[in-house]
């Protein structure tokens, strides 16, 4: 499972999200797939999940997406964004 980690806070506008990591006090910024992902991980989803849904959202195959939502929840999670929930 995926989520958000705690006391990440998120501002949308449009199709862009900032996202502040409260321990290092630094900001992010996602546009495009990346803010989607973090969007439908406000509620906590397995990782086959959020793929089915983005599925549903973008033409691509699904081996494809998997590697791009996968490299986007890497990068999250190292930057203390996302966390794995077991």
């Amino acid at each position: 499972m995926l989520a958000i980690a705690p006391g990440v806070l998120a501002r949308s506008s449009g199709s862009e999200m900032v996202l502040l990591e409260p321990s290092t006090e630094q900001f992010f910024g996602l546009e495009g797939v990346g803010a989607r992902i973090f969007e439908l991980l406000r509620e906590q989803r397995r990782f086959s999940d959020l793929v089915d849904i983005l599925l549903t959202e973008y033409d691509i195959d699904r081996a494809t997406l998997e590697n791009d939502v996968w490299a986007h929840v890497e990068d999250m999670v190292r930057a203390n964004l996302l966390r794995l929930v077991v």
